[in-house]
């Protein structure tokens, strides 16, 4: 697409946008935002911990993909064979007649990433109408190399083994609201063939000797994939007795051969009552590998 004879004011978002993310000047991030999106003015610096958090600078974002989208009435579609979607299906935001939605690819030392933008037309603006940061490799690795991870533990009745690369290559092909993988459907019914999610709380409950454990995830961390859980507290405790409880799970799931020497934890802790399937409040922690080596005191 010829953005600069065609889409001059998009095109001059995105170089607005591209600029303010390699001065990481994410202080202003809010003005590239629709209304409709309803962000605060600390959106930026928001975005600006997520990318820190995952991918090792020095970082380059370039536009990866644009597409002009065409919804006649108006209203919310799906657009399939997109050229050069990689299978995905794209998104369109309701309301717009004429919108475009836009990768920006991030190139860290560490992995590959991606902005999705549904930009919108407003008052004369293309606006950032909808987002998403996708990964799209972990440990340098795509959703393809983890699918077949998952297939070789399967091949190998290592079913925990395979239920957790299956889950992780899912979440690098989840798009949200934003854009659909058709992929991540069979990749999640593969990852239920291995667990349920019920059975697998009850095979860590056992091993680590407690009725507590509330939710099992993985993790894409900057370190490499670990484990994410949320645990049932009976009663109100301090910081620092919450930060103590984590990092013994984090070392007993080690022993336990839950975790492997290159992974992390992090835990999220709830009351009864509350959603297993959402963070809590209540706070939570996250110890690297290092964190968790057996041989700290």
């Amino acid at each position: 697409m010829d953005l600069a004879g065609t889409e001059v004011t998009l095109h001059t978002q995105l170089e607005g946008i591209l600029k303010d993310l390699k001065d990481k000047n994410f202080e202003g991030f809010a003005k590239y935002f629709h209304p409709r999106a309803k962000v605060k003015r600390d959106i930026g610096e928001k975005l600006e911990s997520i990318i820190n958090n995952r991918y090792e600078a020095p970082l380059q974002f370039t536009v990866f993909r644009v597409w002009r989208l065409k919804t006649p009435a108006a209203g919310k579609a799906i657009f399939n064979d997109c050229p050069e979607a990689e299978g995905a299906r794209i998104v369109g935001s309701y309301g717009y007649e004429k919108q475009y939605a836009v990768w920006i690819q991030i190139m860290g030392q560490n992995e590959l990433g991606r902005l999705i933008f549904s930009i919108a037309p407003d008052k004369g603006k293309d606006l950032i109408a909808g987002f998403r940061i996708q990964q799209w490799t972990q440990t340098g690795d795509d959703w393809r190399v983890w699918a077949n991870r998952g297939e070789l533990a399967e091949s190998k009745q290592n079913a925990r083994e395979a239920y957790f690369a299956y889950d992780i290559s899912q979440k690098l092909v989840d798009g949200k609201d934003l854009v659909v993988y058709p992929v991540q459907a069979q990749l999640l019914r593969k990852r239920d063939e291995m667990f349920t999610q019920a059975k697998l709380l009850a095979a860590m409950n056992k091993d680590l000797g407690v009725d507590s454990i509330a939710y099992i995830g993985t993790l894409l961390a900057r370190e490499g994939s670990g484990l994410f859980i949320r645990e049932y507290l009976k009663a109100e405790k301090a910081t620092t007795e919450l930060h103590d409880m984590c990092l013994k799970r984090g070392r007993d799931l080690k022993a336990k051969s839950w975790l492997k020497e290159s992974q992390g934890l992090r835990c999220n802790f709830l009351f009864k009552g509350m959603d297993p399937q959402k963070d809590s409040a209540l706070g939570g922690f996250y110890f690297t590998p290092e964190d968790l080596k057996l041989s700290k005191k």
